[in-house]
């Protein structure tokens, strides 16, 4: 499936960026790797087939990071799957290729992980790198039905969210995971190709007993969109897959009672979108169609991870549910709605 460049992978923390045809973004994301003050760390690039000669570059201008080549794009889940079975770090931090970090950043990371045993997950404090004082996210945090929020978004950064906190889900584009978390509770699910894998992942080490932290002293700048807009191009495949996933993480990490409260309101809700985007984007429409259908083909694979996520559970869905936002379904609706058409 890959080839390493590399065999001899070992430190505290070993920063993982996924490529695809990201050339255009590593000079600055690796550059700012390379300065950081924390120092016991290394880096792997894993590289999903790229076709821009991103692999190349990094050879030939970092030589000092360790490569991993997929011989397919394997998505954001399998792509960091893959570079799991490389990183030997006690600490594994994914970020996205499209990213600029502080000299501190790591450091304030790390420094969180290792302040208490229960914190499992740590996020970090995301600018703009379009507009370094305007906030892009400081973690997430969802409703009921896996919709998420990002803490912040938009907003001048006047430091009102400098303190470490928990959230629901850190942000995929830069999120610490403890290894334990990942030995205890499994990698990202590989079915997901991109998107909610980190809600995934996040749920899960929280029905473990694991704290999902984010540490807004630690910064780094993100570019908007810049890697989405490298592996989606169709807004319904877009859909498909947030819609898809979304219902399958659902399944998976609710219990069986809760579910069969939540599921009626969820699909209550999908059927209303999807009537309105029978009127206006009929391609949107189909796309809810297909999520509904992977799942249904799917739902024997999906009860079986259910079913193993419920055995290692060691807090209740009230506990969980406390920790998500509370929004009207009205809200939702229009929130959903307007991320699909206005949102680039």
């Amino acid at each position: 499936m890959e080839n390493e460049s590399r065999s001899d992978i070992s430190s505290l923390c070993s920063v993982v960026v996924l490529n695809y045809n990201g050339k255009e973004f590593l000079t600055r994301c690796l550059l700012s790797l390379k300065n950081l003050n924390y120092k016991d760390y290394n880096v792997i690039v894993v590289d999903n087939a790229s076709s821009d000669g991103s692999v190349d570059f990094v050879r030939e201008h970092f030589p000092w990071v360790h490569i991993i080549e997929n011989k397919e794009n394997l998505g954001f889940a399998e792509g960091n799957n893959v570079a799991i079975k490389h990183a030997k770090g006690d600490y594994i931090l994914f970020l996205n290729n499209d990213t600029e970090v502080d000299s501190d950043w790591l450091e304030n990371m790390v420094k969180t992980a290792r302040s208490d045993s229960s914190i499992g997950i740590v996020g970090c404090k995301m600018l703009y790198m379009e507009q370094k004082n305007v906030i892009d996210a400081v973690g997430f945090l969802y409703d009921e039905y896996g919709f998420p929020y990002a803490r912040g978004i938009g907003e001048t950064d006047h430091h009102q969210y400098d303190y470490v906190a928990d959230v629901f889900s850190a942000v995929g584009a830069a999120m610490l995971v403890k290894r334990e978390v990942l030995e205890k509770i499994g990698v990202f699910d590989s079915k997901y190709f991109m998107l909610s894998d980190e809600l995934d992942l996040c749920w899960r080490a929280q029905l473990a007993g694991y704290r999902v932290v984010v540490n807004p002293f630690a910064v780094m700048y993100h570019k908007s969109r810049g890697t989405f807009k490298k592996s989606c191009v169709m807004r319904s495949w877009i859909r498909f897959l947030n819609e898809r996933n979304i219902l399958r993480t659902l399944i998976k990490n609710y219990s069986g009672l809760t579910l069969l409260k939540i599921l009626p309101r969820y699909f209550a809700l999908l059927f209303t979108e999807f009537l309105l985007f029978v009127l206006i984007r009929k391609d949107l429409a189909l796309a809810d169609i297909k999520a509904v259908l992977w799942n249904f083909k799917n739902f024997r694979e999906t009860w079986y991870l259910h079913k193993k996520i419920q055995q290692m559970r060691v807090i209740d869905d009230k506990a969980i549910r406390r920790k998500m936002i509370q929004k009207s379904i009205k809200i939702l609706l229009f929130r959903r709605l307007g991320r699909e058409f206005f949102v680039s």
